[in-house]
């Protein structure tokens, strides 16, 4: 068997490694399709998004090895391709790195597409972070392996990022403030945000490393860089627990005897509806001689924080309390002027 290997040619040697590339390929691509095709009659697909990643890196890999055994096969007859040899032995090590960033990125696909309580925001910085610290550590590793030092390249590396810091300290502030956004949550994706002074108001769309993009309620994008987040207070409101009722109501001075009643039937009216907070704060009381009118005011909150029912409940609430007034032969009063006359 040995005598019979070694009569054969280099360039045979290379064919028959050839075919032997492609049989193993043939045999894998089989093997993988009969895993896949059981793999996708069970309840998890996590199974599916793996399989999918390690698929394109083991190919890869088969015919790595093809070229790289062939090549040194040829080394016999074409001595410059030693040098080749040398240099691709360390390919492995990024095929390796490659199938693992798509295991990674198959994970992270996986986390977002399910319904589960993973905070998909989070899972996305994980897994950035992981990739970046991956990649990093391959890095030194292939320095190392062809002889460089490692604590050159971090010093080295300190310095320039105290460099790169100062020539870019705005785009650093985006990007710690968005690791500031991910690991406090005023907010996350989905979420209806606004400023103080409403200059910014929209619903979140994407969190990203340098900027946020908020869709405003006429559809319109902005994109707003993270480090501004952190000098200005964002109000949430699709986080709100309830929603708060309160109105001025004013009768004519004529009803002032009514005021009293009026104001008891409006507690109770409240105290009985099903969308007002019972474990919050309900008040109505007697507030102010107006000039045309004698207000009260109305404080309570809702247990509906979606706008469309709130406000279908509020316009309910406000018919109620203006048939309480008009059972009570009382009017809501409205601005007017009284004219005296004096005759001489």
């Amino acid at each position: 068997m040995n005598e019979f290997i070694q009569n054969i040619s280099p360039f045979q040697m290379v064919a028959a490694l050839l075919v032997l590339a492609v049989i193993v390929h043939i045999a894998l691509s089989f093997v993988l399709k009969q895993i896949t095709k059981h793999s996708g009659s069970t309840k998890t697909q996590i199974d599916d998004h793996l399989i999918r990643a390690i698929s394109a890196p083991l190919k890869v890999l088969i015919w790595y090895g093809w070229l790289y055994l062939s090549l040194r096969e040829l080394t016999s007859e074409i001595q410059s391709l030693g040098q080749i040899v040398s240099y691709i032995s360390i390919t492995p090590v990024f095929i390796l790195t490659w199938g693992i960033l798509r295991l990674i990125s198959s994970v992270e696909n996986f986390m977002l597409e399910s319904e589960g309580s993973f905070d998909k925001d989070s899972v996305r910085l994980f897994a950035r972070l992981m990739k970046i610290l991956f990649v990093f550590a391959i890095i030194l590793g292939v320095a190392q392996f062809y002889g460089y030092a490692i604590s050159s390249i971090l010093t080295l590396g300190g310095v320039g990022g105290i460099v790169v810091g100062f020539a870019a300290k705005d785009m650093l502030a985006n990007v710690f403030g968005g690791l500031m956004i991910q690991m406090d949550k005023p907010f996350s994706t989905g979420d209806w945000i606004r400023t103080s002074d409403r200059s910014i108001e929209g619903v979140v769309e994407k969190i990203g490393w340098r900027m946020t993009r908020i869709r405003t309620f006429s559809k319109n994008p902005v994109y707003v860089p993270n480090g501004i987040f952190a000098t200005i207070p964002i109000e949430t409101p699709s986080r709100m627990t309830n929603r708060q009722i309160y109105e001025v109501i004013g009768i004519r001075y004529d009803d002032i005897a009514q005021m009293e009643s009026i104001i008891e039937k409006v507690q109770a009216l409240l105290a009985n509806n099903d969308h007002i907070a019972n474990d919050q704060p309900c008040r109505v009381y007697f507030d102010v001689f107006n000039a045309s009118s004698l207000d009260f005011v109305i404080w309570a909150f809702s247990s509906d924080t979606e706008v469309g029912e709130f406000k279908k409940m509020k316009g309910k609430l406000l018919l109620d309390i203006a048939q309480i007034i008009a059972d009570h032969n009382a009017e809501i009063a409205y601005p007017t002027q009284t004219l005296h006359i004096q005759k001489t």
